[in-house]
């Protein structure tokens, strides 16, 4: 049963962010300070997009938003500190400490 919710939160989640991503975007460049210029809801979408990516790699379709939203909040933190960084250089970062 949680496995099916969870599908069914990641597939509402791609309709939202293929609503919020109007041009393709090569996350391996984005930087912090990109991030933090774009609107609410697009920073909801990359959120999304690498929160399932990072949980894609490591082969699980479970997600704690507690945990989620702690780490969202480190990256933040973290890109307000390096705002030159690159959003994946700060994913790094955060979950090396």
């Amino acid at each position: 049963m949680i496995r099916v919710i969870s599908i069914a939160l990641a597939v509402a989640g791609l309709g939202l962010a293929g609503q919020v991503f109007a041009a393709e975007m090569d996350m391996s460049k984005l930087t912090c300070k990109e991030v933090g210029n774009m609107p609410p809801a697009k920073i909801i979408g990359i959120a999304m997009w690498v929160n399932g990516y990072v949980h894609g790699k490591a082969g699980s379709a479970m997600i704690d938003g507690d945990k989620a939203h702690a780490n969202a909040e480190k990256v933040a933190a973290y890109c307000k500190s390096n705002a030159s960084s690159t959003l994946a250089n700060a994913l790094e970062a955060v979950a090396k400490k």
